[in-house]
């Protein structure tokens, strides 16, 4: 039988609230619907007197990078208790950690909102993009069916990340779900932009913006192109975003260089800048890692 693996420490997700107050909420909404963060992350964690006070999580992260298939190394959710800041707590952890890493990835990879921090450890900021163009006329329709956090929506996801090709060839998640869904629960909270396309069988995670398609993931065996995705969508868009590199949904994409500044314009808050450590395949491509795979 496989194993279970055990709820999140109280004493850490304590940390965590302390430093990020929604995230242990979307830890346990995740962990309702089969996603669970301790089989996900591998913590590194200062303690004191029996309180956590420091944290550094890595997580194993299949990609495609560059048309090849790699296990890469995610550091996430490194935080210090806001009262012991300034005593090197978060520097000791990410030696640890990545002490840990040297002889398992080659790769690192982070996001983050303070890069100078991850310098001196040897990361590097990697520019993103987010991709645009506009989109062949449709009959506006359903959209697909909304998936739901009742057992068979939960399996039928679960089926289709864990035979999913990636999104792109150039810079794609191959993971299988605990990723992708501690990553939803922490960006939306919840799977309201989450559909399912029996035609395609398919799951896309998308909004509409005035008129604009707002494309942040598929989930499917063989990702469509992009006419088959648009008519699935019927949802009256005059131009497509998409937040991953759309090089398996077609031509005709223009890049659009991404940081902070362009997500909070465009309505949203989920950007963090990406940064790698040893070999990127992709570091010179026009390419984004995808929202659901970033925590």
């Amino acid at each position: 039988m496989p194993t279970v693996a055990p709820p999140l420490d109280p004493r850490l997700a304590a940390l965590l609230a302390r430093v990020w107050p929604a995230l242990p909420g979307a830890v346990a909404r995740a962990e309702a619907l089969g996603a669970s963060w301790t089989a996900a992350s591998t913590p590194f964690v200062a303690w004191e007197d029996g309180r956590a006070v420091g944290h550094v999580g890595v997580i194993d992260l299949p990609l495609v990078l560059g048309g090849r298939p790699r296990r890469v190394g995610s550091i996430h959710a490194v935080c210090t208790d806001p009262d012991r800041r300034g005593r090197g707590l978060g520097v000791r952890l990410m030696r640890e950690a990545l002490a840990a890493c040297r002889d398992r990835y080659e790769t690192l990879v982070l996001t983050t909102l303070v890069p100078e921090f991850y310098v001196p450890f040897g990361f590097r900021s990697v520019r993103e993009h987010a991709f645009s163009r506009a989109l062949p006329a449709v009959t506006p329709g359903p959209g697909g069916r909304p998936l739901t956090g009742a057992p068979d929506d939960v399996a039928l996801l679960r089926r289709l990340l864990a035979r999913r090709a990636a999104v792109s060839g150039r810079l794609g998640s191959l993971e299988e779900g605990d990723v992708f869904l501690v990553a939803l629960m922490l960006t939306w909270g919840d799977l309201s932009r989450v559909r399912y396309h029996a035609d395609l069988d398919a799951v896309t995670v998308h909004e509409v913006r005035d008129r604009t398609l707002v494309l942040y993931d598929v989930v499917a065996e063989t990702i469509p192109a992009l006419p088959a995705v648009a008519d699935a969508l019927g949802c009256g868009a005059e131009r497509i975003v998409t937040f991953f590199a759309p090089d398996r949904l077609g031509d005709g994409f223009v890049a659009e260089p991404w940081d902070v500044a362009r997500t909070e314009a465009f309505g949203g808050d989920w950007f963090a800048g990406l940064m790698a450590h040893g070999p990127f395949a992709v570091e010179a491509d026009e390419i984004m890692l995808p929202p659901l795979s970033r925590t």
